[in-house]
């Protein structure tokens, strides 16, 4: 009868282990959109936490994969700037549409994945290769670590 009462007490506390772990407070990364500026997104963006599975169900699939100089794998992720113009039809009625101008770039967020899947860095770029900014310096900049630290 007691081993009866252990194995009921153990079933429930696994009943609310599974509850919360399930009930939806996992830790989302921010959308990359164009509304948030770059920076703000990667302050923002859980590192250690975010598996690839769960950056598949949030962000969708990447544009395309690569493997980094780190030899980690990175998923692209393209914002384009796009511009909202309202259209009127003849029939009066208007529709808007987001077009890309010409001096609306492309920028991308690179999701960094260690060897256990997880996502360790964001990286930044407007303008191509190497001018961009990535997670880990931004979080590290509002926690005060590298700075005036060598």
């Amino acid at each position: 009868m007691k081993m009866k009462s252990i194995l009921n007490i153990l079933l429930a506390m696994t009943i609310v282990v599974a509850n919360t772990v399930f009930s939806g407070q996992l830790t989302m990364p921010p959308g990359f959109s164009g509304r948030d500026g770059p920076e703000a997104v990667l302050r923002a963006y859980p590192l250690g936490q975010i598996t690839r599975q769960a950056a598949f169900s949030h962000h969708g699939k990447a544009v395309r994969t690569l493997t980094l100089p780190n030899g980690k794998e990175g998923w692209v992720y393209e914002v384009r700037g796009k511009e909202a113009r309202t259209y009127k039809h003849p029939t009066k009625e208007k529709q808007t549409v987001y077009e890309t101008g010409p001096g609306n770039g492309v920028r991308t967020f690179t999701l960094v994945f260690d060897s256990k899947g997880v996502v360790i860095d964001v990286l930044y770029n407007e303008q191509g290769r190497h001018d961009g900014l990535t997670a880990l310096q931004e979080q590290r900049k509002v926690s005060g670590e590298g700075i005036g630290k060598h």
